[in-house]
Formats: C-alpha cells, sequence, structure tokens
C-alpha cells in the first residue's frame, strides 16, 4: 500500500512540476517586449534590414524564410541561403515573410501555432511602390503605441489584427493578434 501511495505522490508532484514549466514556458513565449525596446532593436539592425530587404527583393519568387535560412517559393523547393541564415541570426528573426503587396514582415518576438492563438511582433517593412492590396482583414491598422491597453479590445483581449507603428517612412513595429 505505502508503494502505491508513494507512487501517486511521486506522479501528481510530477504533473504539478510539468504543468509550472509549461505554464513559465508559455508565458516566456508569449511576452512581447516594449515598443521602446522594439526600436531600438531596429536601431541596432537598422544596416541587417535594409540588406535583406535589398536581397528579397531580387528574389520575388521568395515568399518565406525560416529561422535557419531555408527559404520556401511555395514551388515545393524549399532550399537554405546562407545569406539569409547569417542574417536572420544576426536580427535575431523568427521568420520572415513577404507579401503579396510587397510588404516584409521580420517576425521577432511571440508565439503561435495551429491549435492556440497568435501573438507575433515584429518589424515590417513597406516600399512606397507597394501595391494597394491586401488581404481582407489583415490590412494594417496605424496606431500610436502598440501597448495592449491602447489597442481595440475583443472578448477580454486585444483584437485581431495587424497593428504597426511607423519608425521611418518605409519601416514600421508590428504586432499581429489572431485569437481562434
Amino acid at each position: 500500500m505505502k508503494s502505491i501511495l508513494k507512487i501517486a505522490l511521486y506522479a501528481s508532484l510530477s504533473i504539478v512540476i510539468v504543468v509550472a514549466a509549461l505554464f513559465v514556458w508559455t508565458r516566456w513565449q508569449l511576452h512581447l517586449p516594449s515598443q521602446e525596446a522594439a526600436r531600438k532593436q531596429f536601431a541596432n539592425h537598422r544596416t541587417e534590414y535594409v540588406r535583406f530587404v535589398s536581397l528579397l527583393r531580387e528574389a520575388p519568387d521568395v515568399r518565406t524564410v525560416d529561422s535557419d535560412g531555408t527559404v520556401d517559393t511555395y514551388t515545393g523547393h524549399a532550399r537554405v541561403v546562407p545569406q539569409y541564415r547569417d542574417l536572420m541570426g544576426k536580427i535575431g528573426a523568427k521568420s520572415v515573410l513577404v507579401r503579396e503587396d510587397g510588404s516584409i514582415e521580420f517576425s521577432i518576438w511571440g508565439f503561435g501555432c495551429t491549435i492556440c492563438s497568435d501573438s507575433f511582433m515584429g518589424i515590417r517593412y513597406l516600399p512606397v511602390d507597394h501595391m494597394k492590396q491586401g488581404r481582407p482583414g489583415w490590412v494594417p491598422i496605424l496606431v500610436s503605441s502598440l501597448d495592449s491597453r491602447n489597442l481595440p479590445h475583443e472578448n477580454g483581449s486585444v483584437a485581431n489584427g495587424l497593428y504597426v507603428v511607423r519608425l521611418e517612412p518605409e519601416w514600421f513595429i508590428y504586432r499581429f493578434e489572431y485569437r481562434e
């Protein structure tokens, strides 16, 4: 009987530790920096961002770049590009997404998955000569602050949307929110 109690105690303790670790990991992953920290990150890596945009504009077939420099052109032929891998490492990006309108999003902070809500923050390039098309619902909303309390709310959390704050004429800090 004592061994069953001991096993039950260890199992319960293990479950509590796993749940606590999952909670801490989720809070760490979902943490978005202050707008000021994002501004500093951009200022510190502006040269790398400009170089990356220049390379991507020369490769119109690229749609996504993963953190390891793997490029997806949506043709089924993924490949690793060493220059992209180096730039991803220098700026600390998780991924880069090239949109149909010519904008480029560098996802740096946040977390999302297929079965959970998405909350990302990063740097967004929008060229002056961009096409005036965008996906309905994900058109950037220019705001003065990306702080949660200053953004629109829905059901107790920040409403779905792509929120941007201008840094320079073609550069923005963005925050993307999508709740299931």
